[in-house]
């Protein structure tokens, strides 16, 4: 199996793009949606997180810090070749979309299920775990709840959130769990940014982009950046 790495494509204009994947995938996931950007000319990266592409063990052996680091890596080497730059998260990825527009001045942020409460998003990764009689394993996973559960909890207090004023959507879908709907309207209801838009998406649980509404959620999330991108495109 060929070894999954960090994705750029190059763009014509001088804006880009940051697309975070979920918790144990890679980059290919939100590749789709980064090639239909990318022919709108936007410069298009999508890290790939410490520890990911493999195995559950192997993301169990790394931490969430690391894997936001990765994020703020991917906008440093980004910002090198572009003016201003949008973030687009699903799930985890989303909460770090969060976090990067809590500490860097961005065009724009787009959260899909985006977590910002401190819960348990690792249903998957106990289920795995279970079937894993490695105690040293066991107390990793433990571990790696705790570390998540505060890095989620410090960057959703409200006087964070109220330090972001980039333009905000936020897609939810309305079918996943009650927590990530509450999760949605926290960010609508303390994030200071003038433009914020919400939209549920019916027929669509946790993996919006990759269910049954994601012909619409994707064409939203490019009418969106279009929208937020000519006052950039008309400096050129």
């Amino acid at each position: 199996m060929p070894k999954k790495e960090n994705i750029l494509m190059e763009g014509t204009n001088n804006l880009g793009i940051i697309i975070c994947h979920t918790l144990g995938a890679d980059p290919q996931q939100m590749k789709p949606l980064g090639k239909k950007l990318n022919k709108l000319g936007y410069t298009v990266s999508i890290p790939l997180y410490d520890g990911h592409g493999g195995s559950f063990t192997e993301v169990i052996q790394s931490e969430v810090p690391l894997w936001y680091d990765n994020v703020v890596e991917a906008y440093s080497e980004l910002s090198t070749k572009v003016e201003k730059i949008f973030v687009i998260g699903m799930s985890i990825g989303g909460t770090f979309s969060v976090k990067l527009a809590e500490e860097y001045d961005l065009a724009g942020i787009i959260t899909v299920n985006a977590p910002i409460i401190g819960f348990d998003l690792y249903t998957d990764l106990w289920q795995f775990m279970q079937n894993n009689e490695d105690k040293e394993m066991i107390k990793r996973y433990r571990d790696h709840r705790r570390t998540y559960f505060r890095f989620v909890t410090e960057l959703g207090q409200i006087e964070a959130l109220k330090q972001i004023t980039a333009p905000l959507f936020v897609l939810q879908g309305s079918l996943d769990a009650t927590r990530y709907k509450t999760s949605s309207m926290m960010l609508m209801e303390y994030v200071s940014s003038e433009v914020k838009q919400r939209k549920d998406y019916p027929r669509s649980r946790h993996l919006l982009l990759l269910e049954a509404d994601k012909k619409e959620a994707t064409a939203d999330i490019i009418e969106f950046i279009q929208e937020q991108s000519k006052q950039y495109l008309l400096e050129e």
